[in-house]
């Protein structure tokens, strides 16, 4: 086998572990099918020498399935940092729920005096000074984890 089918080759596995760790580089993808169209290109002229017509289109009919079966890429969404908000100021992005609504984050980010801002996305962004931000996401827990009420008389401290 030529050594620069096998660089291509090994280069297409550095690039599939390569993607496994950060997914969210779609260019991974094309170069990973570039390099292994050039292995296969290689590869199909000379196993049809060596094992015959029949077993190549066999390969080359899972290889077709195994491609159908690869889902579209879809690139997630980055979470970003927060555009506007002090350095000096913790945040916390919460996305609401059937426990916890926009208005009761809404509510209790007022009654720490923390700031607010709903995104695009739904998700509440709540940020302030460090200790009342904790607290929020203390009064928050307690909520869900449904140990009744929110006010700082009854916080256990997390």
């Amino acid at each position: 086998m030529p050594s620069d089918v096998m660089r291509d080759l090994r280069s297409a596995k550095t690039m599939i572990e390569i993607l496994k760790v950060d997914p969210s580089r779609s260019e991974h993808v094309l170069r990973i099918e570039e390099y292994l169209n050039s292995v296969e290109s290689y590869l199909m002229p000379s196993a049809k020498r060596k094992l015959g017509e029949e077993r190549v289109d066999q390969w080359m009919k899972r290889i077709l399935e195994a491609r159908k079966s690869v889902r579209a890429w879809e690139r997630e969404p980055t979470r970003r940092l927060p555009i506007g908000i002090p350095r000096d100021k913790l945040w916390v992005r919460m996305e609401p729920s059937r426990e916890m609504s926009t208005k009761k984050i809404e509510r209790i980010a007022e009654e720490e005096g923390l700031e607010f801002r709903t995104g695009k996305d739904g998700r509440v962004l709540v940020y302030g000074e460090d200790e009342s931000v904790k607290q929020f996401v203390r009064k928050i827990a307690q909520i869900i984890r449904g140990k009744g009420s929110p006010y700082p008389n009854q916080v256990e401290r997390v």
